[in-house]
């Protein structure tokens, strides 16, 4: 799109921003228009070429709307250049912008008598810009949600031919980057109050940064120099949020918000949208959005791949919309075998991130619905939620042949919190031999206790077809005497029964599985402990 703007010899335009095919879901358009103008030393001074446009000149966005265009501003320090009749590219020495606003005057040196109209350059104030190079950046800050304030310093660039009216000149500025408007969401709210998106990676097939050429046509078709395939985007927070907890209490300290808030359930510009300046043509496309969570500290990224092969045309602005939320699992934690879950009647006291704990509110008593039930080996559990969980036997096949793999990277939530740790295993479908009646030596493990069943966990990452025929097991933890543990560590219940254990609390040991980083067994475990209930190659999700 193009912007009028007046010279007494100078002027600039505005961007119109547009948009089409996004992450996993569509990048949409949303038309654009514009309308303002500048002035000079010979002048340009800017006005809007129609009273009825709402958009505006150039180097900044006060705001985008939606799919239906963006508002553009001038910024202290923009500067334009002008070939003046000697063919000489002057650089604007003075304008009348003292603040964001929508209209500027430039004075120009040099002599503009000799024809009706000269070339008009704008290529932006990121470092290492000249007259007819412009410096698209590896690197971009956004200081605040839906402000495109810093496009003119990474990027942002244009042309325009002046034309003489009476004792100035106008023009109409066309912007030669491209744009992306990014608008991530997270659906889970509980979740959302709690995260922040922290930088946005954008990584291409080819050249989207370095150093261009500027031509009156557009753009060199190839950086000139400093090619890079990757832009980095960061979001900087504002403010302070809540958090982290620290062992032992129940207290907050103050930190700064680490990036933009993902509080929203639907695409809001307002809450996060974040802008990028992009080398114009054909790119393949993927999109890292790295999300923080100030209270867990875990931090990682969700990748998102757009349509291959897609035109990102000059003087556009894409909206890419962008689903973050990751699995959530649920609160619920049992004793084994028990009626009810652990908090079921008190989950208003039910503490939700590591190390936090509620005394008083926890089964303590046999006669607490919620405590476990006393059943001895060759005896299973009997209450529903329980009696679908995999046998000893089954947890020594995951153990002993489900090439077990640690991750570190997987994002995933409970209780409205950010956590990243887990494992995956084969789906018994995928492990050969596979029986529930027995484990890979033989013996039935639901009548004999093995304690020493300690497998092999790696540290090699999976493919992603790989994992195709595994499944996720998350570090969910436990709850011990009302505190929670989670994050670190993994605790699954079998449906076998116990033996008389003398050692264990209560009297009685449960099998189940347990793991963390470098490490897999068979775990015996008191039954007051509350863990998580699971089924064969699944874990329950919200």
């Amino acid at each position: 799109m193009k912007t009028k703007i007046y010279l007494n010899i100078l002027a600039v335009g505005m961007l119109a921003f547009m948009g089409s095919c996004a992450s996993d879901e569509p990048i949409e358009r949303g038309n654009g228009t514009d309308g303002g103008s500048s002035s000079a030393l010979t002048s340009f001074s800017s006005v809007s070429p129609n009273r009825l446009m709402k958009y505006t000149p150039r180097t900044s966005m006060g705001g985008h709307d939606y799919l239906a265009g963006s508002r553009f501003y001038w910024e202290p320090g923009d500067n334009i250049y002008v070939k003046d009749d000697n063919n000489a590219l002057q650089k604007s020495s003075m304008s009348n912008i003292s603040a964001t606003q929508p209209r500027a005057r430039f004075k120009v040196p040099g002599a503009y008598t000799a024809q009706n109209t000269y070339e008009v350059y704008y290529t932006g104030a990121a470092a290492g810009a000249t007259s007819d190079k412009v410096v698209i950046s590896t690197t971009q800050t956004q200081t605040a949600p839906n402000t495109a304030k810093h496009i003119g310093g990474v990027g942002d660039c244009g042309t325009s031919t002046a034309t003489r009216v009476g004792d100035h000149f106008e023009f109409m500025l066309d912007h030669k980057a491209a744009y992306l408007c990014f608008l991530p969401r997270v659906t889970n709210a509980e979740l959302g109050k709690n995260i922040y998106l922290t930088k946005i990676v954008v990584k291409s097939d080819n050249a989207i940064a370095g150093d261009y050429t500027l031509s009156m046509a557009d753009l060199s078709s190839a950086p000139t120099a400093n090619a890079a395939t990757q832009i980095t985007l960061i979001t900087q927070g504002t403010g302070n949020v809540n958090g982290p907890w620290y062992d032992g209490n129940n207290s907050y300290v103050q930190v700064p918000a680490p990036g933009f808030p993902l509080s929203n359930t639907i695409t809001n510009l307002a809450t996060n949208a974040a802008y990028m300046v992009i080398a114009p043509g054909t790119h393949s496309l993927t999109v890292d959005y790295y999300i923080k969570d100030p209270v867990t500290q875990v931090e990682g990224a969700i990748t998102k791949t757009l349509p291959v092969n897609q035109l990102f045309e000059a003087n556009k602005v894409y909206d890419i919309t962008a689903n973050l939320t990751p699995t959530n699992y649920d609160d619920k934690y049992y004793m084994w075998d028990s009626p009810q879950h652990y908090w079921q009647g008190y989950e208003q006291y039910q503490p939700k991130v590591y190390r936090q704990k509620d005394l008083t509110h926890y089964p303590k008593v046999s006669t607490d619905p919620r405590w476990f039930t006393p059943r001895l080996a060759p005896d299973y559990a009997h209450n529903p939620h329980m009696m679908y969980c995999p046998n000893v036997n089954s947890i020594l096949w995951y153990i002993k042949n489900g090439d077990p793999h640690w991750d570190n990277k997987t994002l995933w939530s409970t209780m409205g919190h950010l956590y990243c740790k887990g494992i995956w295993m084969k789906k018994s479908t995928n492990i050969p031999g596979y029986d529930r009646e027995k484990a890979p030596d033989g013996q039935d493990y639901r009548l004999v206790r093995n304690p020493t069943a300690v497998g092999n966990l790696s540290n090699v990452p999976l493919t992603d077809s790989e994992k195709d025929s595994y499944f996720y097991l998350p570090c969910l933890g436990r709850y011990m005497h009302g505190e929670l543990v989670v994050g670190n560590y993994g605790l699954y219940w079998s449906n076998t029964a116990g033996i008389v254990d003398p050692i264990a609390d209560g009297g009685y040991g449960f099998p189940s599985l347990y793991f963390y980083e470098n490490y897999i067994t068979l775990h015996y475990d008191n039954g007051t402990r509350a863990q998580k209930i699971w089924r064969e190659d699944m874990v329950p999700t919200k």
